[in-house]
């Protein structure tokens, strides 16, 4: 697959956000967000940004609107993004959170009404590396993937969370639906025309498939645990759900327009028994965690998020590997705004 240095992908992304009429500091943000994304591997969830806002700006979202916080209290704040890119509040609101955090100890920040947002890992870790404990939830309002547990009918987003913290190496970052896989990843096994590794969805009679297609035509997929132990994705997906409510956001609801609320937590470790001891703790605890015996065929025991930032050194390393497809779609977007081409790496 084709190669293409960060910069220069980081770079295409902002031209054509800024041709889309969004100032160059605020491209360049968004464009950091989606190329490290796509560089940490989630290729469903990175550089699809571009096409995706470019689709959207304009077409009822003003890409030099400024998110405003529209109430704030003590540890706590919301935000209303509607008719704003939701990449430009989540800037706003970690900035705040992290103002907070330090003078309150923890710190939580709605955004309501909001774009998609696309990975939240590539969010979380931008603060995690600045010391900072974070939990990133995050709903859709009017998606049809997951059923409730028990249910066959489709009463949720996949609602994906991402959560992080600093170890005395590097830090362990978390991203991952409460369904039982993201909706890009099952959009890619359609596209691929392959089967799900175990059954993950419903048919529209309620029969369990490993068949994505089935999904499209009326079914739905598990919530994280499967069919087994999805009470517990349940859980976790009512509680994004009852997080929106809080917001002021509308909780799942296919007849409404497409928005996304999203609850932003940082905690900084220095308000409890100070960042030295926790690092000194965590230092004796991934050791014992990764000295566990290994099961046939397993090389390491890695952390979460490892083979995230693994992969994106790689890439700042040799440069992003690119989808066959995306490289074509986003040098359709160079040529559309009169911008200069990708070009492959060596």
């Amino acid at each position: 697959m084709p190669r293409v240095s960060m910069d220069q992908l980081k770079a295409l992304g902002a031209q054509v956000l800024v041709k889309n009429g969004m100032s160059e500091e605020d491209a360049r943000y968004v464009a950091e967000i989606a190329t490290t994304t796509e560089a940490a591997g989630v290729h469903t969830h990175g550089a699809v940004m571009f096409g995706y806002l470019d689709g959207v700006l304009g077409n009822g979202w003003d890409p030099t609107a400024d998110p405003p916080v529209i109430k704030e209290k003590g540890a706590t704040a919301l935000i209303d993004c509607e008719g704003c890119v939701s990449h430009l509040a989540m800037r706003k609101a970690s900035a705040l959170a992290v103002k907070k955090a330090k003078e309150h100890g923890v710190a939580m920040i709605a955004i309501r009404n909001g774009t998609w947002m696309g990975g939240l890992g590539s969010f979380v870790l931008p603060l995690v590396r600045r010391g900072f404990f974070v939990q990133l939830w995050a709903q859709s309002r009017a998606c049809k993937d997951s059923a409730p547990y028990g249910g066959i009918d489709a009463r949720f987003s996949t609602n994906p969370v991402g959560v992080g913290f600093p170890t005395g190496g590097e830090p362990v970052v978390a991203d991952f639906s409460t369904a039982i896989m993201s909706m890009g990843k099952a959009t890619r096994l359609v596209k691929e025309g392959r089967k799900a590794p175990a059954p993950c969805f419903f048919d529209k009679e309620g029969n369990v498939t490993d068949d994505p297609q089935k999904m499209k035509d009326g079914g739905a997929m598990f919530l994280m645990g499967g069919e087994v132990n999805g009470h517990k994705g349940y859980a976790f997906a009512m509680w994004a759900e009852a997080l929106t409510a809080m917001a002021g956001g509308k909780t799942n609801n296919p007849a409404l327009e497409q928005r996304q609320t999203i609850n932003l937590t940082v905690i900084d470790p220095d308000a409890f028994e100070g960042m030295e001891p926790y690092l000194a703790e965590m230092d004796r605890f991934v050791g014992h965690v990764k000295s566990s015996r290994l099961c046939e065929g397993v090389t390491e025991i890695r952390l979460p998020g490892e083979r995230f930032l693994k992969q994106l050194a790689d890439s700042e390393q040799n440069g992003v590997e690119l989808d066959p497809d995306m490289f074509e779609g986003l040098n359709g977007l160079a040529e559309t705004h009169g911008l200069e081409p990708l070009q492959v790496l060596g």
